[in-house]
């Protein structure tokens, strides 16, 4: 569907300006065709600093140009501008009091196009559009959230369970051991540690990136329970408020559905952790079951290889805001244009529409 980076285009809307003073540097880049975890390895090897060093508000996709905010500490703003890498293009800099946080984002503006779709399916998408507006985006995780082999999560799992073995099973691939220094590692060092030393010596970052991915799928699994009502309260429900992303319990679903008819409410799924707020009643034991259907107790997301898992709650629904929806040049091709909330999958829309048509 997308093929070439420039089909899909992503600029991140942050939620607040630098500063201007501070011991951190907010800079943002433009890169094509590179995860963020990868433009960022080679901008920490120019400027000879760690990787730890950097924040971001979110991942942006590899097969795209995307514009997104990074942060660094300790390095001046004039060296950062200095930068000159491959695909990346550092297009200002500016000091800050502090690290630039997951979550630290209002949203991301999108530009797709659909190079596969004839004109006539104009009309149809535009409806379709319209219909996610006034009913909302499913809230799913999108595929790159399990990495590229679809593993990521099943790493989480392993990790939250304990599993070493299995942690190794999809780690040490031949594939992955031929492109991965992590991997490479991980196999020299089985010769003189045991396995679970090994399986902790994964980079926090990556060690966190699996069992979010583990969330998110436990997420999804509960979200295609509650379709295609994902704007329906149910009594035990915990809804979030869309303007400020607070909880609440649901006690009397009639009174507050009008809320949510309104979209200024949606029913909430669980990011498991230990600190997670509960629902109650058959939608407390829809998620619990959830969880004892994959043989996780929920305790175990207290501390995982090292890492705490706090959890929250995730809307069942996002709103979209849309832009435009018109024909590109020539005999084929859509071009969508749209806005997301942070945390919002762009290919998520994609889906539906396909799904739809």
């Amino acid at each position: 569907m997308f093929k070439e980076p420039e089909d899909f285009i992503v600029e991140e809307l942050p939620l607040y300006e630098p500063s201007g003073a501070g011991t951190h540097t907010y800079f943002a880049i433009r890169k094509r065709n590179l995860s963020t975890l990868e433009a960022i390895n080679r901008i920490a090897r120019e400027l000879q600093v760690h990787t730890r060093d950097f924040g971001y508000a979110g991942l942006k996709d590899k097969k795209a140009v995307t514009t997104q905010i990074l942060s660094v500490e300790g390095v001046a703003p004039k060296r950062i501008l200095k930068v000159e890498q491959l695909d990346i293009e550092v297009l200002w800099a500016e000091r800050h009091t502090h690290k630039l946080r997951i979550g630290h984002l209002r949203g991301n503006r999108f530009e797709l196009t659909l190079r596969d779709m004839p004109h006539d399916t104009l009309p149809p998408i535009k409806a379709l559009m319209e219909q996610l507006v006034t009913e909302g985006v499913p809230n799913r995780f999108g595929p790159q959230r399990f990495g590229n082999k679809n593993d990521s999560h099943l790493i989480g799992k392993a990790l939250v369970k304990a599993e070493w073995e299995t942690v190794l099973h999809y780690m040490l691939t031949e594939e992955t051991l031929q492109m991965d220094n992590v991997a490479r590692r991980m196999q020299q060092e089985l010769a003189r540690k045991p396995i679970e030393k090994v399986v902790t010596s994964i980079p926090h970052r990556l060690r966190k990136l699996y069992l979010s991915a583990y969330q998110a799928h436990l997420f999804n699994s509960i979200l295609e329970k509650r379709m295609p009502h994902l704007g329906k309260l149910r009594a035990g429900d915990i809804a979030v408020k869309h303007s400020n992303g607070a909880p609440f319990l649901v006690g009397d679903p009639m009174v507050e559905q009008p809320r949510a008819d309104a979209f200024e409410i949606s029913p909430s799924g669980p990011i498991f952790g230990y600190k997670m707020r509960m629902p109650t009643g058959d939608v407390l034991d829809m998620e619990m079951t959830s969880l004892a259907d994959e043989g996780v107790r929920l305790e175990k997301f207290r501390k995982v290889v090292g890492i705490r898992l706090p959890g929250t709650r995730r809307p069942l629904r996002m709103p979209i805001q849309l832009n435009e929806v018109s024909a590109v040049d020539g005999r084929v091709g859509i071009r969508l244009r749209f806005t997301l909330p942070a945390g919002g999958y762009a290919t998520v829309v994609v889906e539906e529409l396909l799904a739809s048509i």
